[in-house]
C-alpha cells in the first residue's frame, strides 16, 4: 500500500479532492486526520506519518465494507486481501476454495464439522468462547505485520486450543528449535479476526477463532504448490501433526492458502 493508494482510498470516501500524486502533503495529511479522528480507540496520533497515513488506509477500507484487520498503521495479508478486494471487486478477488480430486478427510478431521455448520458446532461467531481458548506456544513465535514483535501464547476458541497446543508442541518436537524457526513456522499470521471470507459474504473461520495463519508472506492467498513455500516436502511432516490433530489445512485441501489451517473440514 502507497501513497497513491492511500489518496485513492481517502477519495473514494470523499475525504480528498487534491491529485493522486503519491505526495502525502498537507492535503493528504488533512483527509488522514479527519478519518482517524473518529477511531476513538486508535492512539494514531502518536504514529509516525508512514503509520498514519496507513492507519488511514485501512480506516477507508473498514468504512468501505473490506476488513483489513486492526487499523494498527502496519501492512499485513488481511490490509493488503482488504485493499485487492475493494481495487479488483469482488469477483476477481474471490479465492475458489475447490477440493482436490485425491483429497482425503481422516477420522480425526472427520470429528469437526463443516464450513457450514460451525455456528452449530462452535456458537456464535464472535462470542465469548471464540477468544477463551489459549494456546501457550513452545517457542517465541514472531508476528508477520511487525516481525521485532513476539507473543509467548494467542487467543482462539475454546474447543481448539488444546489441539492447536500440540500441533505447535509436537512439530517442535519432531523438526527441533533451529529447523522450526528456519522454515518459519513461528511466524505468526493471526487466529481470532471477526471479518469475512476474502472475496466472498460468508464469515471467515477466523471470526470463529478456529483458524490459524502462518508466514502469510511467502503463503499468499492465490499461491498454488508451484509458489507457496508450505507446499514443499519440508512440511509434508507438519502438515500432518495438523491433520492428525484434526485440522484442515486448505494447501493440502484445495491448493490455495497455504498459510491457513482450521477446525472445520470444506
Amino acid at each position: 500500500m502507497d501513497v497513491r493508494d492511500i489518496q485513492r482510498l481517502l477519495s473514494a470516501a470523499g475525504l480528498y479532492k487534491g491529485a493522486i500524486d503519491g505526495d502525502a502533503g498537507p492535503l493528504t495529511m488533512a483527509a488522514v486526520a479527519v478519518i482517524l479522528g473518529r477511531q476513538d480507540a486508535v492512539p494514531w496520533k502518536a504514529w509516525p506519518k508512514t503509520r498514519q497515513l496507513i492507519a488511514a488506509g485501512q480506516a477507508v477500507l473498514l468504512l468501505l465494507g473490506h476488513e483489513p484487520g486492526r487499523i494498527d498503521g502496519l501492512i499485513g495479508h488481511n490490509t493488503l486481501e482488504a485493499l485487492t478486494d475493494w481495487a479488483s471487486g469482488a469477483i476477481r478477488a474471490a479465492v475458489e476454495r475447490i477440493l482436490q480430486p485425491a483429497h482425503a478427510v481422516s477420522d480425526t478431521q472427520g470429528a469437526y464439522p463443516r464450513q457450514d455448520t460451525v455456528a452449530t458446532f462452535y456458537g456464535a461467531a464472535g462470542g465469548p468462547d471464540c477468544t477463551a481458548g489459549v494456546v501457550t506456544l513452545p517457542v517465541p513465535f514472531r508476528i508477520a505485520w511487525d516481525l521485532g514483535q513476539a507473543v509467548s501464547s494467542f487467543r482462539c476458541h475454546k474447543l481448539v486450543a488444546d489441539p492447536l497446543t500440540r500441533i505447535f508442541r509436537q512439530a517442535v518436537a519432531h523438526y527441533g528449535v533451529t529447523e522450526f524457526e528456519r522454515l518459519k513456522l513461528n511466524v505468526f499470521g493471526g487466529c481470532y479476526n471477526y471479518r469475512k471470507m476474502r472475496g466472498g459474504s460468508s464469515l471467515s473461520m477466523h471470526a470463529w477463532g478456529i483458524a490459524v495463519d502462518l508466514d502469510p508472506e511467502r503463503n499468499q492467498l492465490r499461491w498454488g504448490r508451484d509458489r507457496a513455500a508450505f507446499a514443499a516436502a519440508a512440511y509434508a511432516p507438519f502438515w500432518n501433526i495438523v491433520e492428525a490433530a484434526g485440522a484442515t489445512s486448505l494447501g493440502r485441501a484445495c491448493n490455495k492458502d497455504w498459510m491457513h489451517f482450521q477446525f472445520a473440514r470444506l
